[in-house]
């Protein structure tokens, strides 16, 4: 689980662990420094949960996960307000949508992989061949048409 490795305790880091997390703190670089390398290190790591597989049981760890993280890396940065934890949070949402407003949901977001996409229809179509075909055939569509 990424969320496990990226918020476990310090005595379990490694000394590359720590270097990184020294790199951050505002007495060794200016803050403004801090806080752009805080954004893209948290930005890799929304696409790292974003990339995980998900089950049906695990959408609500998932929410939990993130919700988790986001208080965690609050007690390790200033950088106020996190960037973008709607990216996280609104395909966390999709999982909820019923087909018909999953099609239209994906016709409206850029800033997911086709890998990420292909993952969230899986999941929300565990139950049934019918509706992951469907909405894999309009993905690779909706893919053609955007080239």
């Amino acid at each position: 689980m990424p969320v496990d490795l990226v918020l476990r305790p310090k005595h379990v880091l490694s000394d590359y662990d720590l270097s990184v997390l020294r790199v951050c703190y505002p007495q060794i670089l200016p803050p403004e420094i801090c806080n752009i390398l805080w954004d893209k290190i948290l930005r890799a790591c929304y696409h790292t949960l974003l990339d995980g597989k998900c089950t049906n049981e695990g959408r609500a760890l998932m929410q939990l996960d993130f919700r988790h993280f986001q208080v965690k890396v609050e007690s390790l940065t200033r950088l106020r307000p996190l960037p973008d934890p709607h990216i996280v949070e609104t395909y966390i949402k999709a999982y909820y949508l019923p087909e018909n407003s999953l099609e239209k949901w994906i016709q409206e977001q850029t800033e997911y992989t086709p890998r990420q996409m292909m993952n969230l229809l899986q999941c929300v179509s565990q139950g049934s061949k019918k509706i992951r075909l469907n909405l894999t055939y309009f993905m690779e569509d909706l893919d053609l048409n955007r080239r």
